[in-house]
């Protein structure tokens, strides 16, 4: 006896939309991050502003004054590359995008998993982090494909307003597992700037693995 695709998932509701609902939790959370990100860029420019209003009511050539200079230099770097950090680790990022390793948008998205070991970089992922590449991979695997089977079935069987509906269906959940799919790419950009400090001998923890090995 033969299925078609919508009968399938009609016997199969729950597990579908369960399926469905796992997967989306990662949008939300990339929107609500999103938001976050924008609100700490405009309390970066504030106190970027408020520093340079303090340093003309400081003496030169006092600490206070070469406080102030550090932290200015700081915020410079913070509104240039959008990365909020100590400044050891700014002064780490520097080097790898003067090297040539990273640019600005690569540093921005593996920010949280460097950190600096006297001259070289340690790369900090654990089994948490892990478990996030390999579920943002699964989940935007699955919204890819649901898209393909429920758009493509409209699209080529249906009418014409069916075959847009499932155009724009198909459309809607690849640019949703787009942004599910983001961890996975920060991943594959990880490991590539993984393999280059490898090259230039500038890890201090070479055995450590950023993804689990399968057989």
């Amino acid at each position: 006896m033969e299925f078609s695709v919508p009968e399938i998932l009609e016997k199969n509701t729950f597990t579908f939309a369960f399926a469905l609902a796992f997967a989306l939790i990662g949008v939300s959370i990339k929107v609500v991050t999103g938001l976050i990100s924008f609100y700490e860029e405009v309390l970066i420019k504030r106190y970027f502003k408020r520093l340079n209003s303090l340093k003309e009511h400081v003496t030169e050539s006092s600490e206070v004054c070469d406080y102030l200079v550090k932290l200015k230099d700081n915020e410079v770097f913070r509104l240039a590359s959008g990365i909020k950090s100590s400044p050891e680790k700014n002064d780490m990022f520097m080097k790898l995008y003067l090297l040539g390793i990273a640019d600005n948008r690569e540093l921005k998205r593996i920010r949280r998993y460097l950190k600096p070991e006297g001259e070289k970089i340690y790369i900090d992922v654990d089994w948490e982090d892990k478990l996030q590449f390999l579920y943002s991979l699964v989940a935007a695997l699955f919204l890819m494909i649901t898209g393909v089977i429920l758009g493509g079935y409209s699209f080529v069987n249906g009418t014409s307003a069916d075959s847009i509906t499932g155009l724009i269906i198909m459309t809607m959940f690849v640019i949703t597992a787009a942004i599910v799919g983001s961890d996975f790419r920060t991943h594959n950009t990880l490991k590539r700037i993984r393999l280059s400090l490898l090259k230039k001998g500038l890890i201090a923890n070479e055995e450590a693995k950023i993804m689990w090995s399968f057989p």
